[in-house]
């Protein structure tokens, strides 16, 4: 009988984001998270537990052999967990055992459409076809050693198994037809590249570029791993290998632009080696686009359109055009200048000194622009800060550049491709608060300000009821256009009134200092856009027969309620500090240090400067703490009427913060003196009690000191206007 250690492996201290590179989202990657777990857990010899092969054993029959299990079997199920996100976690965290996890998974990832089954079947049946073909042979078990040789990178133990089996390097060693080759490159260690540079030179041209069940090959591997010195490799051997497209019509490019966060340089490799149209034209070449976008590589970009300009009117098979995707990329659009901090001087000095032109190799027109555009990005080495302040300008700079390029490819459209194309795109900017690219597209195509969405609203409603402070800003500048846009209706013979009236959407709410404040946020945007419309406005009824004032009233319920609440619990709690910090001032004041003359009555120390001061700020503690305790108990005793929470609310909470504050330090300044009193012999015992003394005091500034910086923002801002 086999030993339990052997039956069930316990590897606890294997880092699994090694082998498992991706978070299961939903069935859009989870092929590419099952592959990758498939291969941790047969490279550790744990796949039993989840195809059901290692079945429990019975407590009663052998404790031993079932608490190994048990053990095991939580190991395998807490790497799955961990790989999930938390919404599919969500649907799985209850399940008892891994198995019972991975099939849960299964099921809830392969559900296909009965419109798309016969289309799906067809092209997962060779898929299916090629996996039992291996696990029926068990080839996986026997190329077991090559497998786990080529995922650590140990070349010696891969050789002395292929002097064996000579067709093993090019075989197809796992239940996902990879071979050796494919799981070699997904390594970058030094260990992993001498390990790719023998394989290679041991395999057949045509065995370089055998597939895996996804119609991927190693160079695809490489590029999604960020292996340049793989890719390398392998190009220099088979250049044709970048021309080779998976079954879902992906180049190795594609691959390296949607994981181009991780290696900038890969991307620029495979720019220089594909030469081929294919990947740069048509839908293809929309995709390439896309994916450049969603990695923020707007230098690429934009000098792909310039190559290739009919990409900007292509959209991808989900009907997302380049503009729409650069739409949501708002905080691309946020230049430096808008960073709170200031720029440090050295970026001033290294901006001017490290934008240099490089000479630069002659090569076909699409590696020139791209050289270019990697060459002109200033490489220096600086703080974390400089380079985040860089970064950021850069990111900032080609985003404008790859918005302005895409519209001047459009400008000689006609108005009803300009309204098709650029349309949708303008206002999901303007949904997203995307006011730069909203400028640019408006001055590039002024008439689509006035363009609608499918309920009648423009620029101006859209960006009230989403809340975009910056675009609103903006379109108030425009003095020309204003009126007509503010006046005009939706659909639902809706104001802008009505819908400031509206929630705020969830993605826009600070959750942060609760639900006061941000119901005079809310307060705020609605009186603000009532200050920009015509009185007549006011009490225009919707197709609901209701007025503005009583959407908001009707929608703003229950947030009224949580916002007396949080006022109600900060005040009295705050209240109960207050009347504490009374208390002991007035004891202080009674009972002073050193006691009094019994001959006069007046106080020992009183000739003492540190009396003096003991006195003061024994003062100033009883005065502010009544202040503060005043102000609490108005918050109290308020009405809690809609217009309390815009002003009067959060500036008698201001101010009964600043003087709970003021009396929390004037008291420990006063206990610092009475506390020289007791230890002026003793130096040390006076400074270590002084700074116990100061604790209170950073521990008020750090759990408040947010709330108090918020609410002096909120009330020196104007009631009609809207900052971001």
């Amino acid at each position: 009988m086999a030993e339990a250690g052997n039956l069930y492996p316990y590897p606890s201290t294997l880092n699994i984001a090694n082998f498992v590179t991706v978070k299961l989202s939903d069935s859009s990657n989870y092929m590419i998270w099952k592959t990758q777990m498939l291969c941790l857990l047969e490279s550790q010899e744990l796949v039993g537990f989840i195809d059901g092969t290692l079945i429990q054993t019975p407590l009663l029959e052998n404790p031993d052999n079932y608490l190994k299990w048990k053990r095991s079997d939580r190991l395998v199920k807490g790497w799955i967990l961990g790989s999930l996100t938390e919404d599919m976690l969500e649907y799985v965290f209850e399940k008892v055992s891994a198995r019972d996890v991975w099939l849960e998974l299964k099921d809830i990832c392969c559900v296909i459409s009965l419109d798309n089954f016969e289309a799906e079947c067809s092209t997962m049946q060779p898929i299916i076809d090629e996996a039992e073909s291996v696990e029926s042979k068990e080839d996986y078990k026997y190329y077991l050693p090559l497998y786990r040789a080529s995922l650590c990178g140990d070349w010696e133990k891969a050789k002395t198994f292929l002097k064996k089996h000579n067709e093993a390097s090019g075989a197809q060693i796992t239940s996902f037809t990879q071979t050796a080759l494919h799981i070699a490159v997904t390594s970058k260690n030094d260990n992993a590249k001498f390990f790719v540079e023998n394989l290679v030179a041991l395999m057949a041209d045509d065995a370089l570029s055998v597939k895996d069940s996804f119609g991927e090959t190693p160079l695809h591997y490489a590029a999604r791993f960020g292996n340049l010195d793989a890719a390398k490799i392998l190009v220099n051997r088979n250049s044709n290998l970048a021309h080779v497209a998976s079954k879902n019509g992906l180049y190795p490019i594609h691959v390296a632009a949607e994981y181009g966060y991780k290696s900038v340089d890969l991307v620029h490799y495979f720019f220089s080696v594909t030469n081929d149209l294919a990947p740069y034209t048509g839908r293809t070449g929309v995709r390439l686009l896309y994916r450049l976008i969603c990695s923020d590589l707007y230098d690429f970009a934009t000098h792909l359109v310039k190559c290739f300009p009919d990409l900007a009117k292509y959209s991808t098979s989900n009907g997302s055009s380049p503009l729409a995707q650069l739409a949501t990329k708002t905080s691309s659009f946020v230049s430096t200048s808008h960073i709170s901090s200031p720029k440090p001087l050295s970026y001033i000095v290294t901006s001017a000194t490290s934008w240099i032109f490089q000479d630069r190799a002659n090569a076909n027109d699409i590696e020139n622009a791209v050289n270019e555009a990697l060459l002109n990005k200033p490489k220096t080495n600086n703080s974390p800060e400089l380079e985040y302040i860089r970064d950021k300008e850069w990111k900032y700079q080609n985003a404008i550049k790859l918005a302005e390029c895409l519209c001047e490819k459009l400008e000689s459209s006609s108005e009803k491709e300009i309204k098709s194309i650029v349309g949708g795109p303008f206002l999901q900017a303007v949904r997203f608060d995307n006011y730069k690219l909203v400028e640019i597209i408006v001055g590039k195509f002024p008439l689509l300000i006035y363009h609608c969405n499918k309920n009648g609203k423009n620029i101006l409603p859209i960006a009230v009821e989403n809340r975009c402070t910056n675009v609103y800003n903006l379109v108030c500048q425009m003095s020309q256009h204003r009126h007509h846009l503010m006046t005009s209706l939706d659909s639902f013979n809706n104001t802008m009134l009505h819908l400031a009236g509206q929630l705020s959407p969830e993605n826009k709410v600070n959750h942060t200092f609760g639900a006061a404040l941000r119901m005079q946020e809310e307060l705020r945007w609605f009186e603000a856009v009532k200050q920009m419309l015509p009185p007549s406005y006011y009490e225009r009824l919707n197709n609901k027969g209701k007025t503005a004032h009583q959407v908001f009233i009707e929608q703003h319920g229950n947030l009224k309620i949580e916002g007396e609440k949080w006022m109600k619990e900060i005040a009295n709690s705050c209240a109960i500090l207050a009347m504490l910090a009374i208390t002991i001032a007035f004891a202080a004041a009674i009972t002073v240090p050193g006691g009094r003359n019994c001959e006069n009555g007046l106080p020992i120390f009183s000739k003492n400067g540190y009396f003096n001061a003991f006195a003061f700020s024994n003062t100033v503690s009883l005065s502010t703490a009544c202040i503060s305790l005043f102000a609490f108990v108005s918050i109290l005793t308020s009405s809690y009427a809609e217009e309390d929470f815009l002003r009067v609310l959060p500036k008698r909470l201001l101010w009964g913060l600043l003087t709970l504050y003021a009396s929390i330090e004037a008291m420990m300044l006063s206990f610092g003196c009475a506390l020289y009193f007791v230890f002026k012999d003793n130096d040390i015992l006076f400074y270590v009690g002084f700074i116990l003394g100061v604790l209170p005091i950073l521990a008020f500034q750090h759990w408040r000191g947010p709330l108090v910086n918020h609410l002096f923002l909120v009330v020196k801002k104007k009631d009609n206007s809207l900052e971001a």
